[in-house]
C-alpha cells in the first residue's frame, strides 16, 4: 500500500474519532485498537525498503527539531505499554 493512501486512511480515522460522541462507542472502538495492537507479533511487521527509508528520514527530521525524549522520558512511557 502506498504511503500516502495510508495517510489518507488514517486521517479519516482520526477525524471519524474526533467525532464521536457517544462514550460506549468510543470505549468499544478504542478496546479494540487495544485488542489488535497486542495481537501483533513483531514478526507480522513487514516494511518495503521505501517504507524504512521514509522512517529513517522523518526520524531524523524529529532529532534536529529537537522532539526527543530522554532515557528516563522513555522508561517512564514504557512502563504504559
Amino acid at each position: 500500500m502506498k504511503s500516502s493512501t495510508l495517510q489518507l486512511r488514517k486521517i479519516s480515522l482520526i477525524e471519524y474519532l474526533l467525532g464521536i460522541q457517544d462514550e460506549k462507542v468510543f470505549a468499544k472502538v478504542e478496546s479494540n485498537i487495544h485488542k489488535s495492537i497486542k495481537s501483533i507479533k513483531p514478526s507480522d511487521i513487514v516494511f518495503s525498503k521505501d517504507e524504512i527509508i521514509e522512517r529513517a528520514e522523518f526520524s531524523n527530521r524529529q532529532i534536529k527539531k529537537g522532539h526527543v525524549l530522554s532515557q528516563k522520558e522513555l522508561e517512564i512511557q514504557a512502563k504504559n505499554w
